[in-house]
């Protein structure tokens, strides 16, 4: 464990706004930073972050904490190990005893130094005889040795058990080898191989350059082509985006992201410059992918394979990425089927022409669209023309639905009338349909007294020494209904609390369940009551509202059990419960 003094300290010393930056663009608004929030996708920024307070909340999904709760969350790392992180990052050393790199690893710090282990050996591997081959393959892909080293390349050698060797005589177990996705168990003689075996390997990294699985690519006509890391307890490929490793600051500088299919779609134009390339490698893309792509960029150019399934890659990639407000271009290839083979036939400027050119993602679509029809045919410009409307109608921004209104009519040759004629059509219906089902919706009830009085009561008592201590002095933690109001309370009043700076951090490192971490976050960074001078009304005020209700209920309560009493005729506790009910009631 690490001492609450330390953990105060590590606090104290970190700034919320740098280390949330890392990930998170965030443009400052009054005293508190506003950005687009990690954790869920959303059109309007709504994540908070105070660098008064040391806390942020997200208004649209509550995600709400301190420095250590959002890297808990976003790098998916349990208390301590948020914890060292962030001391890592403000230069405080901790106790050997909290696991540094090296002592007391957790599973996870297991694979990730056994990947390593397995990275040093591909290397080492690549620059022996046996490789001649695979070397040979890499100079005539035209990769130069700096760029080998750069993203770690290697090569497997043929044996079954080459890498098990080298990890076990460096004291791995076998099942863990297996585990971090480097060797197969045998299925009746026992024991294991190797997974990569005579291929050419490449690492696959997260953002932050820790090896997490390996691509290898066959030398010879060996099936599969490419063959990947299964996912593990630190690998899940739907997560990461291959190179983004190294191109994340490039990415950050011209928010740009140029987003390519395959590893040398990547390694080869990265290696003449263009240094904010991302890779998919082949996979559909993920609302996890493009969640990590918002953190560093606004602005996307998708340049998948030219090719038909390339195209529909893009299309799919594209609408995804849309839900997350990036802005999308697509590159039309020409010249070559990929990236790669632009640059080997004609060079990185024709490359970099493609991108210049790149179409945004509404022309590209609507071409798409116009491509499936006959359009020399009536009939085929007249479907064309629903569909286009139909898709047109579903783009909220009116200024881009008209200009690409007229720009569908003069490619298919029409007034621009019709199509907007027909757009208006689609969203007279929807709104018919619209105001049925809000005349068949029942109108919401208003939030409940008791509920609005409970968490203004949790944010007065957090804010203001005397709240808190009028707080304690009235009402118990069993007097709040809300759950985690009542979790809140309990943890508040459970001792004496006199740091009123730490206050808010030691509540939330506390707090067991995530809708009370959410609910404090979200009233922490509510400014309505913390600046109030009419503090100590408002205070009794609510316990006053809170103490109605536990009298309400006590009073219900007293009336059921008198009715009971006389039920079964036990007269002297009927005046007993008759004087306690005239008492609540006085």
């Amino acid at each position: 464990m690490i001492p609450k003094e330390k953990i105060a300290e590590i606090r104290s010393q970190a700034d919320i706004v740098k280390i949330v930056s890392e990930y998170v663009q965030l443009k400052q608004r009054g005293k508190n930073y506003l950005g687009h929030c990690p954790f869920h996708s959303e059109k309007d920024p709504s994540f908070t972050v105070s660098p008064e307070k040391q806390i942020f909340h997200c208004f649209g999904c509550n995600e709400g904490g301190n420095v250590f709760s959002f890297l808990m969350k976003i790098e998916n790392l349990s208390f301590i190990e948020a914890v060292a992180e962030v001391a890592s990052k403000v230069g405080i050393a901790l106790p050997a005893m909290v696991g540094r790199p090296g002592q007391n690893k957790g599973e996870k710090d297991q694979l990730f130094q056994i990947m390593q282990l397995a990275k040093q050996f591909f290397e080492q591997a690549l620059a022996d005889k046996a490789a001649q081959a695979t070397q040979e393959y890499l100079e005539q892909r035209g990769l130069a040795r700096p760029t080998q080293a750069m993203f770690g390349l290697g090569f497997a050698p043929a044996g079954w058990d080459n890498l098990l060797k080298f990890l076990i005589a460096r004291g791995v177990a076998p099942e863990n080898i297996a585990k971090a996705g480097l060797a197969i168990a045998r299925d009746q003689q026992g024991g294991y191989y190797d997974r990569f075996r005579n291929r050419l390997i490449i690492p696959i990294c997260d953002q932050r350059g820790r090896v997490l699985a390996f691509g290898g690519r066959a030398l010879t006509n060996e099936e599969p082509k490419y063959l990947n890391s299964p996912d593990s307890l630190i690998y899940h490929k739907g997560e990461i985006l291959f190179g983004l490793n190294l191109a994340k600051e490039s990415i950050k500088k011209s928010r740009i992201a140029i987003m390519v299919e395959g590893y040398f779609d990547l390694l080869t134009p990265f290696q003449a410059g263009l240094t904010n390339l991302v890779a998919t490698l082949g996979t559909a893309l993920t609302t996890n992918q493009c969640k990590l792509l918002t953190r560093y960029c606004d602005n996307v150019i998708v340049a998948f394979d030219s090719d038909t399934a390339g195209s529909l890659a893009a299309e799919r990639s594209v609408e995804l990425m849309r839900t997350f407000e990036l802005k999308i271009k697509v590159a039309i290839l020409t010249g070559g089927k990929d990236p790669d083979e632009i640059v080997h036939q004609h060079g990185v400027a024709s490359l970099k022409k493609c991108l210049d050119t790149a179409l945004p993602f509404l022309e590209f679509k609507l071409k798409r669209i116009m491509a499936r029809f006959n359009l020399s045919e009536i009939e085929g410009r007249a479907e064309a023309l629903q569909t286009i409307a139909k898709y047109l109608n579903q783009e909220k921004d009116v200024f881009i639905q008209q200009e690409y209104a007229k720009l569908v009519a003069d490619w298919l040759k029409i007034k621009p009338e019709l199509l907007q004629a027909a757009i208006a059509k689609l969203q007279s219906y929807a709104g018919q349909r619209q105001g049925k089902r809000q005349a068949r919706q029942t109108v919401a009830r208003p939030q409940s007294k008791i509920v609005e009085a409970e968490k203004n009561l949790i944010a007065l008592a957090v804010f203001d020494p005397d709240s808190r201590t009028r707080l304690a002095g009235s009402l118990s933690a069993d007097d709040f209904s809300l759950p985690e109001t009542k979790e809140i309370a309990c943890l508040l009043l459970a001792k004496d609390l006199t740091d009123q700076a730490g206050l808010a951090h030691f509540l939330l490192e506390n707090l067991k369940s995530e809708p009370a971490k959410q609910l404090l976050s979200r009233l922490l960074l509510s400014e309505h009551l913390s600046d109030l001078a009419a503090k100590a009304l408002i205070t009794e005020d609510c316990i006053k509202t809170l103490l109605q209700q536990k009298s309400s209920h006590k009073i219900t309560d007293l009336k059921q059990e008198i009715m009971a009493a006389e039920q079964n005729g036990q007269a002297e506790k009927v005046a007993e419960l008759l004087n306690q009910l005239k008492s609540e009631i006085s």
